[in-house]
């Protein structure tokens, strides 16, 4: 499975409010929109959805590991 799959399943499994929240800080992170941050995430050669989080690591980093652990 590529990143983009996984993090697209992620997000799948986790509320819209929560989703939002993770893209938007990436997005303030490299000055850019959430649309860029999108694209880059579900892009082919797109690296895992934790090396884009800055903002709240631990926490999205334990959502994150919850889900693969059920997955």
């Amino acid at each position: 499975m590529t990143n983009a799959q996984t993090t697209s399943k992620f997000f799948n499994n986790i509320d819209n409010k929560t989703e939002a929240t993770i893209v938007s800080n990436i997005a303030k992170h490299y000055g850019t929109t959430s649309d860029v941050i999108y694209d880059e995430l579900y892009d082919s050669e797109a690296e895992a959805l934790l090396d884009y989080v800055t903002v709240d690591r631990a926490a999205v980093s334990f959502l994150f590991n919850q889900f693969k652990k059920n997955a």
